[in-house]
């Protein structure tokens, strides 16, 4: 049964589960290895004193392994008791282990190289910890038996440890970022931009003295000041798609006239633009 009754009065020896995967996880990440890649691109005497590595180090792991925001990050190591023994607090704390705004400064401060000495790192150590899981299992006697049967090789052999393939990508530079959702109105906007591309090149190569109108600012503001609002809503995106129709399908007819009037050995477009 766990009880708190306040702030740094849970040892963490005392009230975790140690077959919990946070506690067998930081059993056999070598912290010191990775530590020493990490105050690597530190000045020995210059700046302000760092923050503990495992600490940071931690915290980088527990983000990109649950995909977490930066202050989503800090917010569930505020509630999480293995979260907190996991980044090597000795007992549980309800304050924040530092700022979600230092993220930032981590990702440029961590190059690709000390990433790959912490891929190396933690790969090797996961290797050790199934080599020698499997080794447990061998020696147990029936239960080494069964788990070979059932694998379809001999009792008493020592069970295979699938090896590792490719490389593990750790990488705390890149950030989350919306990706943009391909709207209706986002798409017409595109094609009508496309659209005035293909008749400026078709003008120069024709013999028109009066280049066609396409009303592309009118088209634009009118594009923007629909994807500019905050909450635009169905019916303004509705009203933007009416808004867009006329314009592409008028520049649709004016390249089908320019088509028409140049040789088919003469046309400047790609076959790509043609299609």
């Amino acid at each position: 049964m766990f009880c708190c009754l306040g702030e740094n009065c849970c040892p963490f020896d005392t009230t975790l589960d140690d077959n919990n995967r946070w506690v067998k996880l930081a059993k056999i990440i070598p912290w010191d290895e990775l530590a020493t890649a990490y105050y690597s691109g530190f000045h020995s005497s210059h700046g302000r004193p760092a923050k503990d590595a495992r600490l940071v180090i931690g915290a980088v792991i527990i983000k990109r392994k649950l995909c977490l925001s930066d202050e989503e990050t800090i917010e569930q190591t505020c509630e999480n008791l293995y979260f907190q023994y996991f980044v090597g607090l000795k007992m549980f704390q309800t304050k924040a282990i530092f700022v979600p705004s230092l993220f930032v400064e981590i990702r440029k401060r961590m190059g690709e190289q000390v990433f790959k000495l912490f891929e190396q790192s933690i790969i090797h150590a996961v290797s050790k910890e199934k080599a020698a899981s499997a080794d447990d299992i061998d020696g147990s006697g029936d239960a080494g038996a069964e788990h070979a049967t059932k694998n379809d090789e001999t009792p008493g052999e020592t069970p295979k440890v699938p090896s590792h393939q490719g490389s593990l990508i750790l990488d705390a530079r890149v950030a989350e970022q919306a990706i943009r959702f391909p709207t209706d109105l986002g798409l017409l906007n595109e094609a009508r931009e496309i659209s005035e591309k293909i008749i400026d090149t078709l003008y120069r190569f024709s013999a028109l003295k009066k280049k066609p109108r396409t009303y592309r600012q009118k088209a634009r503001r009118a594009y923007l000041a629909i994807v500019k609002r905050r909450r635009p809503g169905k019916k303004l995106y509705r009203k933007g798609n009416k808004q867009q129709l006329p314009y592409l399908r008028r520049n649709l007819k004016q390249i089908d006239i320019m088509l028409d009037s140049l040789p088919d050995k003469a046309i400047p477009l790609s076959r790509k633009q043609l299609r």
